[in-house]
């Protein structure tokens, strides 16, 4: 009995990395090629080192793996155990589950970022990410164990926080995957759903957050960070120009060759 929980565990963790990897992959894939079109919309001027790349890449298998073990864990003794709470039925309780997750996600998020930029923390968790000041779509999980067991450690316990279906915590996760990978790439992709005052962020709200290091800590929305006097004072400018430079951009593509 011991052995085939063991093998069901191993194999749910195994199933939950493939799907995040290949998810990570693909991304910053499809990213990279996106921003070709748009090149000279890049948020920053410097250019980050091929040899820094290599390590991000490096650092994020090994860095998704322990984000599938808590993910994969929690989901595991929810439906090995049923330990957690009860989802709301129905596509409506779908819907509160996901955007439940959302807030409490962007909640722990921003509280347990902010903690670990403190002095006492941040050499011993943080540091590492920020080593990259100009962050491109393979950085985004360039983190070390202890840093995901600030920030990732949600997924293991959401079943308990959240009466969400497993599909739709992994619909999240998904979400967060993608976002994630984008919010790193380097040029603004967030288009008109991130217009102030729009409560979702842009590419341009983590980008700040590498350049500026002490502002800009949330991750799914700027809520908090507008809530708490964290958000970069030329967030909002910033971001308008980012996307006005991207649109114009993508309609000059669009235009007839003369």
């Amino acid at each position: 009995m011991r052995a085939e929980l063991l093998i069901s565990w191993a194999a749910t963790v195994a199933a939950v990395y493939a799907i995040l990897l290949a998810t990570y992959v693909a991304t910053c894939v499809i990213v990279i090629w996106l921003n070709r079109g748009i090149a000279g919309a890049k948020i920053q001027a410097r250019e980050t080192s091929p040899a820094q790349i290599r390590r991000d890449q490096r650092q994020s298998v090994v860095s998704l793996a322990a984000i599938a073990a808590m993910f994969g864990t929690g989901h595991w003794l929810y439906t090995e155990f049923g330990w957690g709470l009860a989802p709301i039925d129905g596509v409506a309780g779908g819907i509160i589950g996901f955007v439940g997750s959302l807030v409490l996600f962007d909640t722990w998020f921003y509280w347990f970022h902010r903690l670990i930029h403190t002095p006492l923390f941040y050499a011993r968790v943080h540091r590492w990410h920020h080593l990259t000041v100009t962050p491109v779509s393979w950085s985004n999980n360039s983190d070390r164990l202890i840093d995901n067991l600030f920030l990732q450690s949600y997924w293991l316990v959401a079943h308990f926080l959240i009466p969400a279906a497993p599909v739709v915590l992994l619909a999240h996760k998904l979400y967060d995957q993608v976002t994630g990978v984008i919010g790193h790439s380097g040029w603004e992709h967030g288009g008109r759903w991130c217009w102030p005052p729009s409560p979702l962020v842009g590419v341009t709200h983590h980008d700040q957050h590498h350049r500026f290091f002490r502002c800009n800590y949330a991750t799914h929305f700027s809520v908090w960070d507008r809530l708490m006097g964290t958000l970069h004072p030329e967030h909002d400018a910033e971001l308008k120009r980012n996307l006005a430079a991207t649109a114009a951009l993508r309609r000059a593509a669009r235009l007839p060759a003369e």
